[in-house]
């Protein structure tokens, strides 16, 4: 197994809020995504979603956990994806400008 992905976003929105836009941003990309996926799972539980992918027999997992003011996200790939870890993180860093201004990033 790779190492996993954590990211943490700083936000200004409440938990609350938070947990709804990013509710909101997991089923956009479901929906947009969906015929890509073999699973495409979410379970919620309490400030906790627990996210599991399927695609071309491969599982991504991932974990995020919502509080007042940060959404912490840890990703974990599959083995094969590890030396290619360093530019998923560069992609993701450099294309969350949009998805940190939909959950409300403040810049920490």
């Amino acid at each position: 197994m790779s190492q996993p992905i954590v990211v943490s976003l700083p936000h200004s929105l409440g938990q609350a809020e938070a947990m709804r836009r990013i509710t909101a941003a997991m089923e956009k990309a479901r929906a947009d995504l969906g015929h890509v996926f073999s699973q495409a799972t979410v379970e919620w539980r309490g400030n906790h979603a627990d996210l599991k992918v399927v695609a071309m027999m491969q599982t991504v997992t991932a974990g995020v956990d919502v509080f007042e003011d940060t959404a912490r996200i840890e990703l974990q790939l599959p083995w094969f994806l590890a030396p290619v870890q360093k530019k998923i993180v560069e992609i993701l860093t450099k294309r969350s400008g949009d998805a940190l201004k939909s959950i409300g990033y403040t810049k920490a």
